[in-house]
């Protein structure tokens, strides 16, 4: 990425490391929640523990790649203007 970054950007990516950290906790505590039943069961109750984690982070992620999208096209659109002003 760019090393000029907005507030709103550092704050989705502090938002997205959130995520992770909440898929990994749902994973792990549903997981030993669980172990004493089964194995098997054990590890599909940590996939289901690890999904609202994991959809945070996709939600964040694709609210990130909108926002640098916007951006890109920020500047293309300037760049047209100046282009569309030169003379002819």
């Amino acid at each position: 990425m760019h090393l000029k970054r907005s507030t709103l950007s550092l704050l989705i990516s502090f938002l997205i490391g959130t995520g992770w950290g909440i898929a990994l906790i749902g994973a792990l505590s549903m997981f030993f929640s669980f172990l004493p039943s089964h194995f098997l069961f054990a590890l599909l109750a940590a996939v289901f523990g690890a999904v609202p984690g994991l959809l945070l982070v996709v939600f964040l992620e694709y609210l990130l790649l909108k926002s640098e999208i916007l951006a890109q096209l920020k500047k293309q659109t300037h760049l047209l203007e100046k282009i569309s002003h030169l003379p002819k």
